[in-house]
């Protein structure tokens, strides 16, 4: 009989899996490198490198090395140059500002006093000297222009006069003590932030320019369906082994069909009897199946070599008219 081909064996599904894991770790490195853009700027640099590795294991067990990336940024020459003057200057204003943080520690922890007995003793203290002394010399100016008119005092008309100035001193006084009373609140204000404002402004200082970096492009390469093409070569391989079995069942089909229509099982197969031979198969016992057509026509026909028949089961084979051979189909098969 005619032999039928040995089917494919199907992919395994865990080295399938495994195959596929490396092609998405190879192509996940490969998008990794691409996409770590080193990058140079007149104010610095960008620049990436591999620092190490990471060990990653799949559920198969195998483990692969996954690089590590670190990212460096340096200053240009002179932007590095400011940066270090800048940290002095910011460490030695650091220290001012807290030694005077030290000498101020008590003035947040007292409340500002915007009382009215206060913001009184504020203007008293600053302004209300200058006040009297101004009022001090109009009275003594005053004093001198009543003698002069030959008003002493005592008299009533001096009396009446002092009197008068007297109210004009008090409404002015009333005036003035209204409009410093602001003037003065603000200055207690002030007075206590300005410690304050000065430690702030010792904290802050002259600033680096930082390096403007563009986006890196993203380069992505697309993985590879690994575990498709091992699938698909699989199915490539079904359907030629499907074709082979259908071929091999064509020819055992004619096999039969010939040995069964032909008297006795016996026909014609002469080598020299046939043209535009083919080998299409084997049989179990190892004999050629060839596709041939006899010399007089009559179509496409399945068969043996009688002289290759003859060789193995000398009883298959008989001489026919003309001295040509015959094999008895029935028997060999």
């Amino acid at each position: 009989m005619v032999s039928t081909p040995k089917a494919p064996k199907a992919p395994d599904p865990t080295q399938t899996a495994a195959a596929q894991t490396a092609t998405n770790v190879d192509t996940a490195i490969a998008n990794a490198g691409l996409s770590h853009t080193n990058q140079y700027t007149p104010d610095g640099s960008l620049e990436y490198k591999v620092t190490g590795n990471t060990t990653m294991t799949d559920q198969n067990g195998k483990t692969y090395q996954l690089p590590t990336y670190s990212a460096y940024q340096t200053y240009s020459p002179q932007n590095q140059a400011i940066y270090d003057q800048t940290q002095q200057t910011q460490l030695g204003l650091a220290k001012l500002a807290n030694d005077q943080t030290g000498k101020i520690s008590g003035v947040l922890g007292t409340n500002v006093d915007l009382s009215a007995g206060n913001v009184d003793k504020y203007v008293n203290d600053h302004w209300q000297s200058g006040f009297n002394n101004q009022w001090d010399r109009d009275q003594a100016s005053l004093d001198q222009s009543l003698a002069d008119k030959g008003i002493s005092m005592g008299s009533e008309a001096y009396n009446n006069a002092l009197r008068d100035f007297t109210t004009r001193k008090q409404a002015a006084s009333d005036q003035y003590l209204g409009d410093m009373y602001s003037n003065a609140q603000n200055s207690i204000l002030t007075e206590r932030n300005q410690p304050l404002n000065e430690i702030s402004a010792l904290m802050s200082g002259s600033q680096v320019n930082q390096p403007n970096y563009v986006n890196s492009p993203t380069t992505q390469l697309p993985t590879v369906d690994q575990a498709g093409l091992i699938n698909e070569n699989y199915n490539q391989q079904m359907g030629a082994y499907n074709q082979q079995v259908a071929k091999s069942n064509a020819a055992m089909g004619g096999l039969f069909g010939l040995g069964s229509a032909l008297l006795g099982g016996w026909a014609m197969s002469d080598r020299r009897l046939k043209r535009d031979v083919h080998r299409i198969d084997t049989t179990a016992a190892g004999l050629p199946v060839y596709e041939y057509e006899y010399v007089w026509g009559g179509g496409r026909q399945v068969g043996f070599m009688a002289d290759e028949v003859e060789a193995v089961a000398p009883s298959a084979v008989m001489e026919g008219p003309g001295g040509y051979k015959m094999v008895n189909y029935a028997g060999v098969l």
